[in-house]
């Protein structure tokens, strides 16, 4: 009995009714909170199944049909939550990318949610001229040396002689070789003349003065003279005619920006760590994948 009063045994004592009751906790199966077995469906679930739907079906559903919508939703929601409880979710590309892929959207979401001022849409319109231009075009002439008939090179620094050396020269069919495109191009810019001709051979089309015969220059084809008839230079469009495309264009600058602003602090919160096997395939270390 006086081991009994010794403080020491109380302690143990004491010590081990805890040890004892934190095992039986421990062992005793988890109870899941009211909150866990509730699957709420408000306004804004069901207009999004509707509006799903209609967009997949090109009408909006019945009654019975947003029933049954309704229905997969709750069956998709209570689902996901078993799996996400078995850890079904855990290295599951496809689980990870469609996660990543709501983020992208939500960060898009919040950063197109404000609307610019004319004011502001006018500065980006004058910071981004380039964009909202009338691209150059010009009309021209040429004719046609093929390299695969002797002295091509030659008759056409003949021809340049000859069509320099008169007034207002005509080209006639005898003075160059046969080619199944028309002599004459009409108002064209330097994207259709390079996808017609070359890049090279546009590039230097678009350098000539009007007026003159110039060459010979090679295209794709092979060689031409080539007399640039009429040049209309690249000029700003009007505001008033874009606007509808600066505003979608501010729009997607403001988004990569929010993108950018959004995983530059993102990136702070983790170590990127790429092992050095993994280095010698991807070629950039860790601060360049920002």
């Amino acid at each position: 009995m006086k081991l009994l009063r010794e403080p020491l045994v109380h302690f143990l004592l004491a010590g081990a009714a805890l040890f004892a009751a934190y095992a039986l906790i421990d062992r005793a199966p988890s109870q899941p909170t009211p909150s866990q077995h509730q699957v709420r469906i408000g306004q804004a679930d069901v207009r999004w199944a509707a509006e799903t739907w209609t967009r997949q079906w090109q009408r909006s559903p019945s009654p019975e049909e947003l029933r049954g919508l309704v229905r997969d939703l709750i069956r998709e929601e209570v689902l996901a939550r078993e799996a996400y409880q078995l850890g079904l979710d855990k290295d599951d590309a496809v689980v990870r990318r469609r996660l990543a892929q709501k983020m992208t959207f939500l960060i898009e979401d919040t950063s197109g949610s404000a609307e610019p001022t004319d004011e502001e849409l006018q500065r980006f319109y004058q910071a981004h001229d380039q964009e909202f231009r009338n691209e150059a075009r010009l009309s021209f002439t040429q004719v046609f040396f093929d390299r695969a008939q002797p002295g091509a090179d030659a008759r056409a620094r003949r021809a340049l002689v000859e069509f320099a050396g008169g007034d207002d020269v005509t080209p006639v069919a005898d003075k160059g070789d046969q080619l199944l495109i028309e002599p004459e191009v009409r108002d064209a810019d330097e994207a259709s003349v390079a996808a017609q001709f070359g890049k090279d051979f546009a590039h230097a089309v678009f350098a000539f003065s009007p007026g003159t015969w110039n060459g010979p220059i090679e295209s794709s084809y092979g060689l031409h003279l080539v007399r640039v008839e009429e040049f209309i230079p690249a000029e700003q469009k009007p505001f008033a005619e874009v606007r509808d495309r600066v505003l979608e264009r501010w729009r997607e600058v403001r988004r990569q920006e929010a993108s950018k602003r959004y995983f530059d602090d993102l990136f702070k919160k983790y170590q990127i760590v790429i092992d050095d096997s993994a280095k010698a395939l991807v070629g950039t270390p860790e601060t360049d994948l920002e």
